[in-house]
């Protein structure tokens, strides 16, 4: 038995496997008793509050010996080794060698070596400047730069420079496929091209110049129709007619003021939003705050609205599957439906297991029979892969609806090796009840 985890394991890769199984568990418990307004999304965001955390949990290098303390260190190194694992695109591994005996976070991008979580806790610990993490994720970011640079996908920086130089903007890349506008009366104006680079990827490269310079003109144009005629945002009679909401991820970067938004079950978010037809922005607390409505009105009139534009058609995906799976497709309002399931012929006895994986798509399976298990993990794959590569990621989770309410049904996490789905009590106990049923039946 390892130090790290708890059960038998005889090999390297039952080791790994085991803790792949509990860390995330430990996180969350321990977390949650030690650390409760540790607001942890696995961002890369998110690890200079974590150090934070470590250094007044462990005042020294002393302090990490102490039994009492182990519980928090495995969730620390567990929760820093994942944080590191997706944004460097690796997977958990068993060490060897100088890493022998503890798990380690092995990466899919040149350049950036394996690495043991538990080392790098202990040495914010021993270093106590706070600025550990921080030189973990410029490592990770450097690395991501230079592999993209030798990729074919630098195509698209070249491109989109060119584009935003011909309509009068010059450009500075200030973070990892984000670009500093400036120009035309207009300062400090962050374009940031994630979406636009998954867009492209799924197309072949000889038509990205037609699709790069087709969405960069739109948001440019939409850009210079605010400069010329601002939206009057104080007018409440004039911004009501444009309130819509959608989901979001959990871990969503904005520009540093609150935006009006509630979390319907982790890692799924609901925001309220002004449609312009050629953006999206969202509502702040501060608009708002000029508004005569309350936060729970308007979260009302924008699912009225939204769900006012009109259903969508309901997309049966059984030549694809032989599992009852449906799609709700829509551009860029399809996640805001979940909040009105009942409205589609989708609900099963024990309600819906659904993904939202991007922007644009939404895959339900109603909750009738045994067939639940095999269904629910197939929405899991779908969720994961979409997730990763479509444009406008939301979650890659499994949620339950079940009499208008969502509450998580499962997480899943992508590793190197395989799919792993950890299944919340409550949606465990509906499987069980589900699968008792089919037997009795």
């Amino acid at each position: 038995m390892s130090f790290w985890i708890d059960g038998p394991a005889e090999t390297d890769e039952q080791r790994i496997e085991v803790w792949r199984q509990q860390f995330p568990f430990v996180v969350s418990e321990v977390f949650a008793t030690r650390a409760p307004g540790f607001d942890g999304d696995y961002s890369l965001a998110s690890l200079g509050a974590l150090e934070e955390l470590i250094l007044a949990q462990l005042p020294d290098q002393n302090s990490m010996m102490d039994r009492a303390a182990l519980p928090f260190v495995k969730a620390a190194m567990g929760y820093l080794g994942e944080t590191l694992r997706r944004a460097g695109s690796g997977g958990w591994v068993w060490g060897t060698g100088k890493l022998a005996g503890m798990p380690c976070v092995a990466f899919g991008i040149e350049g950036l070596p394996p690495l043991a979580p538990l080392q790098r806790v202990i040495e914010a610990v021993q270093i106590r400047d706070g600025q550990q993490f921080v030189r973990l994720r410029s490592d990770i970011d450097a690395a991501k730069s230079a592999h993209r640079t030798s990729d074919a996908s630098d195509r698209l920086t070249a491109l989109v420079v060119e584009i935003v130089q011909n309509h009068g903007y010059t450009c500075t890349f200030t973070a990892d496929d984000q670009l500093e506008l400036a120009g035309n009366g207009k300062t400090d104006w962050v374009l940031n091209l994630a979406n636009l680079r998954r867009t492209v990827d799924q197309e072949p490269p000889d038509q990205w110049p037609a699709m790069i310079t087709d969405h960069l003109s739109t948001l440019l144009a939409g850009i210079d129709l605010e400069a010329e005629a601002p939206l009057e945002f104080d007018d409440f009679d004039r911004m009501r007619s444009l309130i819509r909401t959608r989901m979001y991820p959990e871990n969503m970067q904005d520009a540093g003021y609150p935006i009006v938004s509630r979390t319907l079950a982790p890692g799924l978010v609901q925001r309220v939003v002004l449609d312009q037809v050629n953006t999206i922005i969202p509502v702040t607390y501060d608009q708002l705050s000029h508004w005569p409505i309350a936060e729970s009105a308007l979260f009302e009139l924008a699912e009225a609205n939204t769900r006012g534009d009109g259903l969508v058609e309901v997309t049966d995906l059984a030549n694809d599957s032989e599992e009852n799976i449906v799609g709700l497709y829509l551009p860029d309002y399809a996640s805001a439906h979940v909040r009105w399931l009942d409205a589609y012929p989708v609900a099963g006895q024990w309600g819906s297991a659904f993904i939202v994986p991007c922007e644009g798509s939404v895959y339900i399976h109603p909750l009738n029979g045994a067939d639940a298990y095999v269904t629910v993990g197939t929405l899991a794959k779908l969720a994961v892969t979409a997730h990763a590569e479509r444009p406008s990621p939301v979650s890659s989770s499994v949620y339950w609806w079940h009499d208008g309410a969502i509450d998580l049904a499962a997480a899943v996490i992508q590793s190197l090796e395989a799919l792993e789905l950890y299944v919340s009590p409550e949606f465990q106990k509906v499987m069980e009840d589900i699968a008792e049923k089919a037997d009795g039946a």
